[in-house]
């Protein structure tokens, strides 16, 4: 067998390998790696959960992935057999989309102000505030 036709096999390998599930699960098993690495101080925590919990919930998630891919696949697959348009088939998604990025944003924006002041809130609740004096408005009657 020539150098060509092994570029050639194992091209044909690589193409038959890279499906739908190979994809989505190679990209939720890297970002688990990736959340892994940079919650490095909560690793151990995070790989009892793994372990008791893992199998279940990764499985959900990559089942849901999928579930949504295959989805769009199969409405890529519709819509061209009826030669509809994109807007035609997606007027669903697209129309609220604005919306859901403004929710997404706002949520995003909240819980990175929880997480900046969370030190604060909680000694404020241990301790409590006995007003201006702490620097805090703290009036909540």
């Amino acid at each position: 067998m020539s150098i060509t036709e092994r570029i050639k096999t194992r091209w044909r390998q690589l193409k038959d390998w890279w499906t739908i599930d190979h994809v989505v699960d190679l990209v939720v098993d890297m970002a688990l790696l990736l959340f892994d690495v940079i919650s490095s101080p909560v690793l151990i925590c995070v790989r009892v959960i793994r372990h008791f919990i893992g199998e279940k919930v990764i499985g959900g998630i990559k089942r849901v992935i999928k579930s949504i891919v295959y989805w769009f696949a199969n409405k890529r697959k519709i819509r061209l057999e009826r030669g509809h348009g994109i807007f035609r088939t997606y007027w669903f998604l697209i129309l609220p989309s604005p919306i859901i990025l403004l929710i997404l944003i706002l949520l995003l924006g909240i819980s990175i102000g929880i997480a900046e002041d969370f030190e604060v809130m909680l000694e404020l609740l241990i301790r409590g505030c006995s007003g201006p004096s702490d620097g805090y408005w703290c009036n909540i009657s």
